[in-house]
């Protein structure tokens, strides 16, 4: 059996890299504010530069079977660089959480191997597209659409094609499927979640088709 590699790391080396560390550590994105929605189920984190950032929170170790109440409750430690729910005695460094890294490197696996595996079903259930010759003419969408008396387009089936701000996600998961955006309360408003998201609804459904 083969020795392990061992790899001979100097002083000056190590104290070189706690000097690159510290050298960046400036430049890095701090927590000005920190609020949990009961609406869109989500974290919302505003930093330093203006910039928002929105987690849902099923994503972030220690907080998806946690209480509204105790997840309201949110402390910003070390200058904005640290977040802690006192309540839940849960704690995530920012940095982590804005490239993505939401727990333990075992939290982590769990969630892409639930996502690797939401690809999977989605491809299977993907209906074959047919190709142009199969499929007879080019329909254009403008001329399958009509407006009806309520001012919403709809396909030649009579579907509405652009639903109203006001259409709430219960509504949307009737013609979705039921786990369309799950991270939202069932009474959100379209709108709502438009805006936050800042995405249309056609986005919202092809990611959801997606597995995101």
């Amino acid at each position: 059996m083969s020795e392990p590699v061992r790899v001979a790391v100097t002083d000056a080396e190590i104290d070189a890299a706690i000097g690159r560390a510290r050298e960046y550590a400036k430049y890095a994105r701090k927590v000005v504010k920190a609020t949990y929605s009961k609406t869109s189920r989500r974290l919302r984190l505003v930093l330093d530069d203006g910039v928002t950032c929105s987690i849902p929170r099923r994503l972030i170790q220690g907080l998806s079977e946690a209480r509204d109440e105790e997840l309201g409750r949110i402390q910003i430690l070390s200058g904005g660089s640290g977040l802690l729910w006192p309540l839940l005695d849960v704690a995530h460094y920012v940095p982590a959480l804005l490239q993505g890294v939401y727990g333990t490197e075992k939290w982590m696996t769990a969630l892409y191997k639930r996502r690797r595996r939401l690809r999977i079903v989605d491809a299977a259930h993907k209906p074959e597209r047919k190709p142009m010759s199969a499929r007879g003419p080019d329909i254009r969408r403008e001329d399958t659409m009509s407006t009806g008396l309520d001012g919403r387009h709809r396909d030649r089936n009579g579907r509405i094609e652009e639903k109203r701000g006001d259409t709430l996600v219960r509504t949307l998961r009737t013609e979705y499927g039921q786990d369309f955006l799950r991270d939202w309360h069932s009474n959100a408003k379209l709108s709502t979640v438009r805006e936050e998201a800042d995405m249309s609804l056609t986005e919202l459904v092809r990611q959801h088709r997606r597995g995101k």
